[in-house]
């Protein structure tokens, strides 16, 4: 899928939603895709996770890392969407 699509996909969905709609839309490609995605995501995450102490893009390396577990884990995809609204609750006060 191209990416800029895929972006203005995530972005118009319902917050709260967005994230599991992603991963019922992604679904298909195979054992080896899903487990390649699931495992590249987390070594981006971790990867993310030594950034943190470093100036830089940590915690948007984590996100990537997250999103791209999350296209093919169903409970990523619910963490995501459940974190997306406690930032959004924070936000809000």
């Amino acid at each position: 899928m191209n990416p800029k699509k895929a972006w203005r996909e995530l972005k118009a969905g319902k917050p709260g939603r967005r994230f599991q709609a992603r991963h019922e839309r992604a679904r298909g490609g195979g054992a080896l895709r899903k487990w390649g995605l699931i495992a590249g995501g987390a070594l981006i995450v971790l990867a993310g996770i030594v950034l943190l102490p470093l100036p830089g893009p940590g915690l948007l390396v984590i996100a990537a890392g997250a999103l791209l577990m999350a296209e093919e884990s169903r409970a990523a995809a619910r963490a995501l969407d459940w974190l997306e609204m406690k930032a959004r609750r924070l936000a809000g006060r």
